[in-house]
């Protein structure tokens, strides 16, 4: 005789016999995606009506044909203005120009960025990290405008860069450094270089101190432990930075053309005096989105680049 009942055992729900959730469940499911979806619909509207419809309109711009006489834009379809934009050199060697000067401002900045970072993320939370992290960051806070003033002002004839150098007997009078290329590496360099700081002092922030500790107990000495150990740990930060600042060095064009003047050959300074003194809106635009699709593959490129080689030193830490 079983012992186990049959009759008179309550039948289980059937979510639960099948394993499934029940139809309640479902509903509260959908109903909280769908809410989700609804609050996301105004980012949506602001990003299609801020970045998506005018892209849209600065493509279509970049197609249309311009009167060889009257300069206005005319309706039809026209490649004119890409042909220009890759057969002249006025342009296309301002974006080789825009393309080497984006490579090495992201040097200067990384390797300007490493040390301020290490140092930040050494120091133990107190009132001088707290006050040397906001010296980084308060450029971020402050016009680019106005900090691009400061190095003209710097670079003038009579600014504290030629009276240093006079003074220190390398120059015999004071040179024109304003327009100068140098001017545009060193001013667009200090504008960027907090994009740089801040992601390497979170990744170099986030190290094990165990992880040295460990390697210089194992015999590795100091240097050897930063160069097998750090700076691998470190590169996501630094790769970060390294992109950021790359994207955004490659369609700068307020620092430069305050410090530089409107003849640097830059792709963004073309395209802006195409827009206020020549009035070629078409060629402008054709310009702009050459210089977005180059900035978008290039740094995808660089990406790319800068994971294989993070790997690799990946590999030989753990090796």
């Amino acid at each position: 005789m079983s012992s186990t009942p049959t009759g008179n055992a309550p039948a289980a729900p059937s979510g639960l016999a099948s394993g499934r959730p029940s139809g309640g469940g479902r509903a509260t499911g959908e109903a909280r995606r769908w809410r989700g979806a609804a609050y996301a619909v105004p980012l949506v509207v602001f990003l299609v009506a801020l970045f998506l419809v005018p892209l849209v309109q600065i493509v279509v711009l970049s197609f249309r044909p311009v009167d060889s006489v009257t300069g206005q834009v005319r309706s039809g379809f026209t490649t004119e203005q890409y042909t220009r934009v890759f057969t002249e050199s006025f342009f296309s060697g301002a974006l080789v120009t825009s393309i080497l000067t984006a490579v090495l401002v992201m040097v200067l900045c990384v390797v300007l960025a490493y040390p301020v970072a290490y140092v930040l993320a050494r120091r133990r939370p107190g009132v001088v990290r707290t006050v040397l992290f906001v010296i980084v960051i308060s450029p971020l806070l402050t016009s680019v405008v106005v900090r691009t003033y400061g190095w003209v002002v710097l670079f003038s004839a009579n600014g504290l860069v030629n009276r240093v150098l006079v003074g220190l007997g390398i120059l015999d009078q004071p040179a024109h450094l304003l327009t100068s290329y140098t001017a545009v590496v060193v001013s667009v360099t200090h504008v960027l270089l907090p994009f740089a700081i801040i992601p390497l002092t979170t990744a170099l922030g986030g190290i094990d101190e165990n992880v040295r500790r460990a390697s210089q107990i194992l015999g590795a000495g100091p240097l050897r432990t930063f160069f097998r150990i750090t700076v691998p740990l470190s590169l996501p930060g630094m790769v970060t930075g390294a992109l950021v600042v790359f994207a955004l060095a490659m369609g700068i064009y307020i620092t430069p053309l305050l410090v530089g003047g409107s003849n640097q050959p830059l792709a963004g300074i073309r395209a802006y005096n195409q827009i206020t003194s020549v009035f070629n809106f078409p060629v402008a635009a054709a310009l702009s989105l050459t210089l977005l699709v180059i900035t978008v593959l290039s740094t995808s490129l660089l990406g790319f680049a800068f994971r294989t080689w993070q790997r690799r030193l990946s590999g030989t830490a753990h090796g």
